[in-house]
């Protein structure tokens, strides 16, 4: 045999042998991998995989499992039953709630409030949560109408989170992870039109779409297949984060997130304003046209519950502000003029958190007041939108008597 054959030959058996080996080490030593819970999508961008299951671990570990039709939800039939009060959660990493378990997310514990204490006339209740981390109001009304009505919802509650809701409207200004993959909407001759720029990425092209899938269903079996692709997310994760305090330095500011407590002074902030009340305009809209009603809430920001009135204080002299509230009040009067309900959360949130000296972000001592809400949090923000609904007041249930 000649060597050369024979040097192929051996080649051939140590690449084969490498991925072999690699596979029998992380299976022996039982490594975990986050799963693939997204899939590239030509109408959204991007969606939650349906019936994708793992432990996820970026702020707590959690096992996690995304319903038969792509939600972070208990399973849902679109049939909505009889006697039954639907009511619709549109949001973001915030509603999506992989931090905490299913049943503590907020969207859950406000379904246990509703029916507890007996709302919308002792109908039956459902919420139904429909927030998909990353996504801009856009992909938030393309999700109601492409996904949501096939429930049949009564209502129709907008989790707007405004540190991030507002920026992500227009593509310059998006912290998303992959900002290019996100439908965008812009005016056009004072109308609001969607632009669909997006599609043309080689990611959303159908055949590629198609081998991701596959890829993705090969990876839920192959452990060396989900290292490589953890080790793919995290150097997304870097190149975004990257991005997101170049944008942030580009504002004049150490985190983006905080532009939003003043008026907007910067051309694109004005912009983004302008799409995001359009959004609004054209939610609400909607929801008219499937006879359902229409509400807003705005979800409370990190600096808006800081339990520590001094360091809020600290905060808001660094920022050139009198309050955190600017984003809060703007939405909450155009609501009024739009005939729109709002519901802000962070009074209630805030006051809560100074008077129980408890952090309602974070989860130990490493992360306490950043990441996303805790358990805590999701309770408060629960029993607020559960008291607005119910009787009108924005306090907890907790604190209004309501609830054992």
């Amino acid at each position: 045999m000649p060597a050369t054959r024979k040097e192929l030959i051996l080649a051939v058996a140590v690449l084969v042998a490498i991925p072999v080996c690699a596979e029998v080490v992380l299976r022996v030593s039982r490594a975990q991998f986050e799963p693939q819970l997204y899939a590239p999508n030509r109408d959204r961008g991007w969606v939650l995989r349906p019936g994708a299951s793992g432990v996820v671990a970026v702020e707590t570990r959690q096992y996690i499992r995304i319903n038969s039709h792509g939600f972070h939800d208990q399973e849902r039939s679109y049939e909505k039953p009889a006697d039954t009060m639907r009511i619709a959660v549109l949001g973001n990493s915030w509603t999506e709630a992989l931090q905490v378990p299913l049943e503590k997310a907020y969207t859950a514990v406000l379904q246990q409030e509703l029916t507890r204490n007996s709302c919308f006339d002792g109908k039956r209740i459902e919420v139904l949560n429909f927030g998909v981390a990353g996504y801009s109001g856009a992909q938030e009304l393309l999700t109601l109408q492409q996904e949501v009505w096939k429930y049949r919802p009564d209502l129709i509650l907008l989790a707007f989170y405004p540190a991030r809701d507002i920026a992500n409207n227009i593509r310059e200004l998006n912290n998303a992870t992959n900002p290019e993959q996100s439908p965008y909407f812009v005016f056009r001759d004072d109308r609001l039109v969607l632009d669909d720029a997006f599609r043309a990425l080689p990611v959303l092209q159908e055949r590629q779409i198609m081998l991701q899938n596959l890829g993705y269903a090969m990876t839920e079996r192959v452990r060396t297949l989900q290292a490589v692709f953890a080790l793919q997310r995290n150097l997304r994760i870097r190149v975004a984060m990257a991005a997101v305090k170049e944008k942030a330095q580009q504002a004049g500011v150490d985190n983006l997130e905080y532009i939003i407590y003043a008026p907007p002074a910067r051309a694109d902030m004005q912009r983004a304003w302008r799409v995001t009340e359009g959004l609004f305009l054209a939610m609400r809209d909607e929801a008219k046209s499937h006879a359902a009603e229409f509400r807003i809430v705005t979800l409370a920001t990190r600096p808006q519950v800081i339990p520590d009135p001094a360091k809020r204080e600290e905060l808001m002299r660094k920022l050139g502000v009198n309050n955190f509230n600017y984003a809060d009040d703007r939405i909450r009067e155009f609501g009024k003029l739009a005939d729109i309900p709002v519901i802000n959360l962070a009074p209630a949130l805030s006051a809560h958190a100074e008077a129980h000296h408890v952090y309602l972000n974070g989860f130990n001592q490493s992360n306490l007041g950043a990441g996303h809400w805790n358990e805590t949090g999701h309770r408060l923000a629960a029993e607020t939108i559960g008291a607005s609904f119910c009787h009108g007041d924005q306090k907890p249930l907790s604190e209004t008597g309501t609830t054992p």
